[in-house]
């Protein structure tokens, strides 16, 4: 599809509008991916989802707060008084399906205490649009890319226009009937504002591994042209932002915000060979001293490539490597072979570059046996950090696809309608959750608690924040009784 017109741009009804964002704070739910001990470490991320809406709103005319309870550790009552001293008129939120319900908590607590409109945006509401405006505290919702429609609902509902006329948007007619509008033209990534990192503190984010301050996170392309069956990427078109714009947005954080170590979230940072060689080209042309990871397949890097991360500051890549057994990883779509791990991850440490691997638990036709394999590969490609993660089936994924037609059920559809919370099976799966979680920590401590990694990993270490992170994850992950620690369950207001 070829991009729309131009986004975000001043919109004379839109000046001096007040318009707040909330990043309520969250914790591990039933479903969640990663275990208790890991999710409580892994470090604070910013949302740039709310950086990039924004820098929209902004770009547009209005008047914006962000607010990252989760980062900063407000209470409740600290952003309800935040919101007031601000006096929005509209409050916007991101929602993600897995963690609905602990937003949803926040969303109608601060509803009850600051009425005014709330819309809502993310990837959560192109899936299920309908169910989550169907609630009373939420007004409007943003159901694909924000930079059109969002300034074009704003400007709608403050001329009193017709809503229906906003492409990809969502929202409640009087008599309570939820209506949906079509999708919008893709935006062109290069006319994206960039995300207003000026609204918020830098300093206080961080990766379990960042080793310095400010760190923050950067996406350069969205979609992805691979079909893994895991994950929604692959569902939608690939587009890149050129060399150019991505590195303008660079020195601004580098400049402006003290960002010098910072984490490429693209699903696959590599994608395009020419398109990475000419960004590390940039950056390096610009002088710009910063510290970054990339993530990407091993089937998409090359040595030019690598060199040329490494010489622009590139510390570690994450590769996605799901699975010690050849059967799954052709099930789950990976392109991939087990030699190929072996190649790349030994050329990428040859470069100078650190390995990260993700791998998952549980998926389609796995066994003790396989998880076994899994654990193997992970320690034998001797990589530098591991992530092991139950296989949970996303909405809007091929995994899902095969759970709906297993079980003829659409559990994140009932769980979003009704509420309804209970453990979701995983496709062509036989293995239970509890010895699912228990495989999967196990992994964590056959990896991280080897005498010689530990040696090594404590070598790396280069600040006390690091250090301290390191200790309490370890230590967590000894005495956590798997059991019972890591249960979790969701939250919801009555």
């Amino acid at each position: 599809m070829a991009p729309s017109r131009p986004p975000a741009r001043p919109q004379p009804a839109l000046q001096g509008l007040r318009f707040a964002l909330v990043y309520p704070p969250y914790g591990p739910v039933r479903n969640e991916p990663g275990i208790k001990t890991v999710k409580e470490n892994y470090g604070i991320f910013p949302s740039l989802s709310l950086l990039y809406v924004a820098g929209i709103l902004e770009a547009a005319g209005c008047e914006v707060l962000l607010l990252d309870a989760h980062a900063e550790g407000l209470t409740l009552e600290q952003t309800v008084a935040r919101l007031r001293s601000f006096g929005p008129q509209y409050i916007g939120y991101t929602l993600t399906t897995y963690l609905f319900f602990q937003s949803m908590d926040w969303v109608k607590a601060i509803r009850a205490e600051v009425d005014v409109p709330v819309v809502v945006g993310g990837v959560h509401l192109s899936i299920y649009p309908r169910e989550t405006v169907a609630y009373p505290c939420i007004d409007y919702a943003v159901t694909h890319e924000a930079e059109q429609a969002l300034p074009e609902l704003l400007v709608a509902l403050v001329t009193g226009a017709d809503l229906s006329r906003v492409r990809g948007v969502a929202f409640k007619q009087p008599d309570g009937a939820v209506v949906v509008t079509p999708k919008p033209g893709d935006a062109d990534v290069d006319l994206s504002p960039f995300p207003a990192r000026h609204l918020i503190d830098n300093s206080i984010y961080y990766s379990f591994i960042s080793q310095y301050k400010n760190f923050t996170c950067f996406i350069t392309s969205r979609g992805c042209p691979y079909k893994c069956i895991f994950c929604e990427q692959g569902s939608k078109a690939f587009r890149a932002r050129s060399p150019d714009n991505v590195v303008d947005e660079l020195e601004i954080a580098y400049k402006e915000h003290g960002i010098r170590e910072l984490d490429f979230f693209d699903s696959s940072f590599t994608i395009r060979k020419d398109r990475v060689i000419a960004i590390c080209d940039e950056i390096q042309r610009r002088k710009l001293p910063i510290h970054w990871a990339a993530r990407t397949r091993v089937d998409c890097i090359s040595d030019d490539v690598l060199s040329a991360m490494r010489k622009a500051g590139c510390e570690r890549i994450y590769y996605g490597i799901e699975s010690g057994n050849r059967e799954i990883l052709a099930t789950l779509k990976k392109s991939t072979s087990l030699e190929m791990y072996h190649d790349v991850l030994r050329r990428t440490k040859d470069h100078g570059i650190a390995t990260f691997g993700y791998f998952m638990v549980g998926n389609p036709y796995e066994t003790e046996a396989s998880i076994r394999q899994t654990i193997k590969l992970a320690l034998e490609l001797d990589l530098d950090y591991a992530q092991f993660s139950k296989v949970t089936p996303m909405p809007a994924t091929e995994m899902y696809t095969l759970l709906l037609k297993e079980t003829g059920r659409d559990y994140w559809r009932e769980h979003i309608e009704k509420g309804v919370d209970e453990d979701i099976p995983r496709p062509l799966c036989d293995m239970t959750d509890a010895e699912i979680q228990r495989w999967t920590r196990l992994a964590y401590l056959r990896f991280y608690y080897r005498p010689r990694y530990m040696a090594r990993a404590l070598g790396r270490i280069k600040s006390r924040d690091e250090l301290a992170r390191s200790v309490k994850t370890a230590w967590q992950m000894l005495v956590t009784d798997p059991g019972k620690g890591d249960d979790a369950g969701m939250e919801v207001l009555a």
